[in-house]
């Protein structure tokens, strides 16, 4: 679900002032303070809305399959807007430069077309173990993946607004 993106992250054009920064000392972590915080931070939201997806919808439907899927379904679609959060390491989260890696889209859109039979298609859902999800249970799903992506670009805002990442370890000059 999420190789593909991230073989495409590899190939992502660099942003137009790259040749503009210092370049990192040669001891420096590439898992520094600032970079563990970010990680920590988007596993505690994709955790806790794929937890909270599985909870709600095993407490309206009582059906542990629907329940099952949603929560893999939403997994799933954290790992697509996780991709489009982690290009940049400030600045701001969406803009034009999401616009320049056409192999990302082409593999978010393959993960989700993907995952649409994972979970509709009849042959797929014995694979898989699935059951269909109606239009609203698709939207939680979607709705509560997308948290992860506005948590991010929140964070970022409002950091940006103090002139620092917010992250411990880490240097306040922005990477865009």
């Amino acid at each position: 679900m999420d190789g593909p993106p991230a073989m495409a992250l590899g190939i992502d054009p660099p942003r137009g002032n790259v040749m503009r920064r210092p370049p990192r000392p040669p001891g420096e972590r590439i898992l520094n303070g600032r970079r563990l915080i970010a990680i920590t931070r988007s596993g505690v939201v994709m955790a806790a809305g794929t937890v909270a997806v599985f909870a709600s919808a095993r407490a309206l439907t009582d059906d542990t399959a629907t329940a099952t899927t949603m929560a893999f379904t939403t997994f799933v679609l954290f790992q697509l807007f996780n991709a489009l959060a982690v290009r940049s390491e400030g600045g701001p989260v969406l803009g034009r430069h999401q616009l320049h890696n056409r192999t990302l889209w082409i593999c978010l859109a393959a993960v989700l077309v993907l995952q649409v039979i994972a979970v509709q298609a009849p042959f797929a859902q014995d694979v898989f173990d699935t059951v269909a999800l109606s239009a609203a249970q698709w939207a939680v799903c979607l709705l509560t993946a997308s948290s992860v992506l506005l948590t991010e670009h929140a964070w970022r805002a409002v950091h940006a607004r103090r002139g620092t990442t917010g992250d411990a370890g880490g240097s306040s000059r922005p990477e865009n």
